[in-house]
């Protein structure tokens, strides 16, 4: 007889007595994560649901999978099984972040520009993290990678932000230079063809009333470089990595261009991936954004002094980032004791 917490729920079970409760029980369609039972297959989540009572909304897969490994169940696919894992941590991550950080940085009213810089980047991040937890299918290959790539660029921002002089002077002003560039495109485009529909009144009257400005701060800003497509007033993303050094370089050389690769040069790449295929490359990209949002995290954490009010945060953080891979009680509560005490 074993014994498992769930969201705080204490149950005893042993692998006779899922075999007895399921044993009258249809399998749902599986789409993913299954379990065998006597012969047959079973998504995770109804197999646990039905073998405990507890809810589906009380656990998630990864819970259902530590029961059954304990039990000594079979699971599969293999593949879709390793995928879970990484998954798992992203949405552990999101889930600290809800619980220990979001309210908490969203309360605090007068935010300093560093801030705001900070906090912006947060908040962009966050939704690229939102989208990616809805993924999971094959034909979301792409889509996983695309919204990986901008974490990766964004965790890459937040870190330039602490080595780049004058670093939020720079941001804000980046994006009006770029709100220019945008406009003065537009009116181009319209004087060039002035039989378009497109209307240019706003853009026009922007330009007269900002261009002077925001010229003489791009000058004293960003002295002698030409073109600007960044705010740290490094273009190549290459040579800003390189000054972030570990592990923003690595990243950079050995998987940005594959995740460039699959996103802009792969003909039917991400749409004809096998399963296995998709299983091993999914799981490195997910790994890869929790890192990405790891690195967001603790940039929010440490400018807005969270550890002050709450200095096992890290830790918690941490002990999100790890629960995953945990396969018994034992061993969650054993990273419980090690990182939270």
């Amino acid at each position: 007889m074993a014994q498992f917490t769930i969201s705080g729920f204490q149950f005893e079970l042993t692998k006779e007595d899922v075999e007895n409760k399921l044993r009258p029980v249809v399998p749902e369609p599986i789409r993913d994560l299954y379990v065998e039972v006597e012969r047959n297959k079973y998504p995770v989540k109804q197999a646990l649901a039905e073998a405990t009572g507890l809810q589906r909304g009380q656990f998630t897969s990864h819970d259902a999978m530590r029961v059954f490994r304990k039990l000594s169940l079979p699971m599969g696919p293999v593949e879709s099984t390793a995928v879970e894992r990484f998954f798992t941590v992203l949405k552990s991550l999101n889930e600290f972040d809800k619980l220990e950080v979001q309210g908490v940085v969203a309360g605090q009213l007068a935010k300093s520009d560093e801030e705001m810089c900070v906090y912006g980047l947060y908040l962009r991040g966050r939704a690229n993290v939102q989208s990616l937890l809805s993924l999971k299918q094959v034909m979301d290959f792409q889509a996983i990678v695309m919204l990986t790539r901008n974490l990766f660029e964004l965790s890459a921002d937040m870190k330039l932000l602490e080595v780049i002089q004058s670093a939020a002077e720079k941001f804000s002003v980046f994006s009006e230079v770029e709100k220019l560039r945008a406009a003065k495109k537009t009116v181009a485009f319209k004087t060039a063809h002035p039989g378009s529909s497109v209307d240019t009144t706003i853009l026009s009257t922007f330009i007269a009333k900002n261009e002077a400005t925001i010229e003489a701060q791009r000058s004293k800003l960003w002295p002698g470089v030409n073109p600007l497509k960044h705010w740290s007033g490094m273009n190549d993303l290459k040579a800003r990595t390189a000054k972030l050094g570990h592990p923003f370089d690595e990243v950079y050389e050995v998987k940005y261009p594959q995740m460039s690769w699959y996103t802009h040069s792969a003909g039917l790449a991400g749409f004809d991936i096998k399963q296995k295929t998709y299983a091993l490359v999914a799981g490195i990209y997910f790994e890869l954004a929790s890192m990405c949002y790891m690195v967001l995290l603790t940039s929010v954490i440490e400018k807005f002094k969270l550890a002050i009010a709450d200095d096992k945060i890290k830790s918690k953080m941490r002990y999100a980032q790890m629960m995953p891979f945990t396969d018994t009680d034992e061993q969650l509560q054993q990273l419980e004791r090690e990182l939270l005490g």
